[in-house]
């Protein structure tokens, strides 16, 4: 079972786009993460986690926030949401044949939120799957004919198995980059033989018209987005050389990453399919 829903926010009192749109019974599981200065002024009826006064403020805040929360969540089964986000259905006849709405996607209802939230807590289940996460929509590619896809890159709304992390966690670099802070866990998962899972069925889109708000506001830096992603991808690649390739088209810096190519599976796993 997913205990916990950690939604880490900032500047959004009154605006909590995945909070109000998750039902009932997963909205008594959310623990809004805050800076305490601003603490007073939410009033969602869940639970708050305040950050370290060390962290807020810090040109690392966002890495050191996720390290926080996963420190914070342990061994529990738990969900990470961007605190923007609304959780759509993708149609079944992409991977049965089988259509089972009007549209290619819509919306999801309260009792499909449930059922995606059941699918990945059972996905988690599974030896090596340690990380499972939806669709970003906002990729726009088209969808494969699978209903979920392993050993891929994965944020946003994220589902962690605190158990196969936490013992992995206290090696993990994985708040040495101010952007890309989620790349780095993934990768650092995945070298570890945490494997992940993307359902294909069940995605994601930014509610919100400023997509990125949280991470300008927490640099509390004059520097360039960009250059700062890009740099964090730089040192990303010192780390998994195989992972990710920078490269430069029509004078525009582009990147590709390769979870497969990072991914190295468990001694034990290994033995237990090869035995199968």
């Amino acid at each position: 079972m997913i205990e916990r829903i950690y939604i880490p926010t900032i500047r959004r009192t009154d605006n909590q786009i995945s909070f109000n749109n998750l039902p009932k019974e997963l909205q008594r599981k959310v623990i809004m993460v805050v800076e305490s200065g601003e603490r007073h002024l939410y009033n969602y009826d869940c639970e708050y986690l305040e950050l370290p006064e060390k962290i807020v403020g810090e040109f690392y805040q966002l890495a050191e926030t996720r390290k926080f929360i996963y420190e914070h969540a342990g061994k529990i089964k738990y969900a990470v949401m961007d605190d923007d986000l609304i959780i759509r259905r993708r149609n079944s006849k992409y991977w049965t044949g089988k259509s089972n709405m009007e549209k290619s996607k819509r919306d999801a209802i309260p009792d499909e939120i449930l059922l995606a939230f059941d699918t990945c807590d059972k996905w988690l289940d599974e030896p090596d799957i340690g990380i499972v996460g939806l669709t970003d929509q906002s990729i726009g590619a088209p969808p494969p004919p699978v209903e979920y896809q392993n050993t891929v890159f994965v944020a946003g709304l994220i589902f962690i198995d605190g158990a196969k992390v936490q013992q992995e966690l206290h090696d993990m670099d994985i708040t040495s980059v101010r952007i890309a802070e989620d790349l780095i866990f993934i990768y650092e998962c995945l070298s570890r033989g945490i494997n992940t899972r993307k359902s294909i069925e069940w995605m994601f889109t930014n509610g919100s018209a400023k997509k990125g708000m949280t991470e300008t506001s927490l640099s509390g830096t004059g520097h360039n987005s960009s250059d700062l992603h890009y740099d964090a991808l730089k040192y990303i690649q010192t780390k998994f050389p195989k992972g990710i390739k920078l490269y430069e088209k029509d004078g525009i810096r582009k990147n590709r990453k390769y979870c497969k190519k990072v991914y190295t599976p468990k001694l034990n796993t290994t033995l237990t399919d090869f035995m199968q």
